[in-house]
Protein backbone atom coordinates (compact mmCIF):
# COMPACT_ATOMS: atom_id res chain seq x y z
CA UNK A 1 0.00 0.00 0.00
CA UNK A 2 1.19 3.48 -0.78
CA UNK A 3 1.71 6.04 1.96
CA UNK A 4 -0.16 9.27 1.31
CA UNK A 5 1.83 12.29 2.58
CA UNK A 6 1.03 16.01 2.68
CA UNK A 7 3.98 18.18 1.66
CA UNK A 8 2.30 21.25 3.20
CA UNK A 9 2.41 19.50 6.58
CA UNK A 10 6.14 18.86 6.22
CA UNK A 11 6.73 22.48 5.24
CA UNK A 12 4.65 23.86 8.12
CA UNK A 13 6.50 21.63 10.61
CA UNK A 14 9.90 22.75 9.31
CA UNK A 15 8.84 26.42 9.33
CA UNK A 16 7.49 26.08 12.87
CA UNK A 17 10.73 24.46 14.08
CA UNK A 18 12.73 27.36 12.62
CA UNK A 19 10.35 30.05 13.90
CA UNK A 20 9.66 28.95 17.49
CA UNK A 21 13.16 29.44 18.97
CA UNK A 22 13.08 33.09 17.81
CA UNK A 23 9.42 33.72 18.59
CA UNK A 24 9.49 34.48 22.29
CA UNK A 25 6.15 32.70 22.71
CA UNK A 26 5.26 31.97 26.34
CA UNK A 27 4.66 28.26 25.72
CA UNK A 28 6.25 25.98 23.16
CA UNK A 29 5.01 22.66 24.52
CA UNK A 30 3.98 19.75 22.31
CA UNK A 31 0.26 20.62 22.64
CA UNK A 32 0.79 24.25 21.61
CA UNK A 33 2.97 23.15 18.68
CA UNK A 34 0.23 20.76 17.53
CA UNK A 35 -2.41 23.49 17.88
CA UNK A 36 -0.27 25.91 15.84
CA UNK A 37 0.28 23.32 13.12
CA UNK A 38 -3.42 22.40 12.97
CA UNK A 39 -4.49 26.03 12.75
CA UNK A 40 -1.93 26.86 10.02
CA UNK A 41 -2.66 23.70 8.02
CA UNK A 42 -6.38 24.43 7.99
CA UNK A 43 -5.62 27.74 6.29
CA UNK A 44 -3.18 26.38 3.67
CA UNK A 45 -3.86 24.20 0.61
CA UNK A 46 -2.80 20.55 0.97
CA UNK A 47 -0.19 19.14 -1.41
CA UNK A 48 -0.35 15.36 -1.32
CA UNK A 49 2.16 12.95 -2.84
CA UNK A 50 2.66 9.17 -2.79
CA UNK A 51 6.10 8.66 -4.34
CA UNK A 52 9.58 10.11 -4.20
CA UNK A 53 9.05 11.54 -7.68
CA UNK A 54 5.83 13.17 -6.49
CA UNK A 55 7.59 14.54 -3.41
CA UNK A 56 10.38 16.07 -5.50
CA UNK A 57 7.89 17.62 -7.93
CA UNK A 58 5.69 18.94 -5.13
CA UNK A 59 8.71 20.23 -3.21
CA UNK A 60 9.96 22.05 -6.31
CA UNK A 61 6.60 23.72 -6.88
CA UNK A 62 6.33 24.74 -3.21
CA UNK A 63 9.73 26.48 -3.13
CA UNK A 64 8.43 29.67 -4.68
CA UNK A 65 8.77 32.80 -2.57
CA UNK A 66 5.00 33.48 -2.29
CA UNK A 67 4.44 29.92 -1.03
CA UNK A 68 7.18 30.12 1.60
CA UNK A 69 6.01 33.57 2.64
CA UNK A 70 2.42 32.40 2.97
CA UNK A 71 3.43 29.41 5.09
CA UNK A 72 5.52 31.61 7.39
CA UNK A 73 2.69 34.15 7.66
CA UNK A 74 0.20 31.41 8.60
CA UNK A 75 2.60 29.93 11.17
CA UNK A 76 3.14 33.35 12.76
CA UNK A 77 -0.59 34.08 12.78
CA UNK A 78 -1.40 30.67 14.26
CA UNK A 79 1.32 31.12 16.89
CA UNK A 80 -0.13 34.42 18.00
CA UNK A 81 -3.65 33.00 18.20
CA UNK A 82 -2.54 29.93 20.18
CA UNK A 83 -0.41 32.08 22.51
CA UNK A 84 -3.41 34.30 23.21
CA UNK A 85 -5.78 31.32 23.64
CA UNK A 86 -3.77 28.29 24.81
CA UNK A 87 -5.56 24.96 25.23
CA UNK A 88 -4.12 24.69 28.72
CA UNK A 89 -3.22 26.98 31.58
CA UNK A 90 0.23 28.56 31.46
CA UNK A 91 2.22 27.62 34.54
CA UNK A 92 5.89 27.69 35.45
CA UNK A 93 6.02 23.94 34.63
CA UNK A 94 4.81 24.61 31.08
CA UNK A 95 7.40 27.33 30.52
CA UNK A 96 10.36 25.05 31.27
Amino acid sequence: MYELRNYTELLVKKTLEEYLPKSGLPCQCERCRADIMAFALNRLPPRYFVSLKGEVFTSFKAQTVPDKTRVLAEVISASQIVAANPSHSISSETLD
